[in-house]
């Protein structure tokens, strides 16, 4: 897992060059000028998903892991909390949507949370277990957020 702010002093030297390229076209672009929706970067190898997500409650909440992509969340607007954990392979699965690359599962152990506020940016590898879309506060919040998936194999 990678957390920072697209505006941060280090450079983005040390990210593998799939997640550097997305990182140089999320800080190049008016993001939030852009139609909500998919938007092919690299057909279906790199692609960002533009939305207005509100956040949740962590009741009823699942942590989630992928297979085939790399999540890369930036948040232009808003924020949210994200609970995070190492995922060990021996959690239960609650729900699993393989056509969608996306597993839920019931619960993780060793859950640490990240507040991500305007600006800051996360990359969720497939052995980070990841809960996003939490309330920052006690009530529910709209703001734009950008996920980009990254298909694994660019990282060989």
């Amino acid at each position: 897992m990678i957390f920072s702010r697209l505006d941060s002093a280090c450079s983005f030297a040390a990210c593998p060059q799939a997640v550097r390229k997305v990182l140089e076209h999320l800080r190049d672009t008016d993001v939030m000028a852009l139609p909500l929706g998919r938007h092919d970067l690299d057909e279906d190898r790199v692609f960002l998903n533009v939305m207005d997500m509100t956040t949740r409650p962590f009741e009823g909440s699942h942590p989630e892991v992928h297979q085939k992509y790399i999540d890369l969340m930036y948040w232009p607007e808003g924020g949210e909390r994200i609970g995070v954990a190492p995922y060990l392979g021996t959690e239960k699965i609650f729900e699993a949507r393989p056509e969608g690359d996306i597993a839920l599962l019931e619960d993780v152990e060793n859950e640490s949370f990240l507040l991500a506020t305007p600006g800051c940016y996360g990359v969720f590898f497939p052995w980070d277990a990841h809960r996003p879309g939490l309330m920052l506060g006690d009530a529910p919040a709209t703001s734009r957020k950008c996920v980009a998936k990254i298909h694994i194999d660019l990282l060989k």
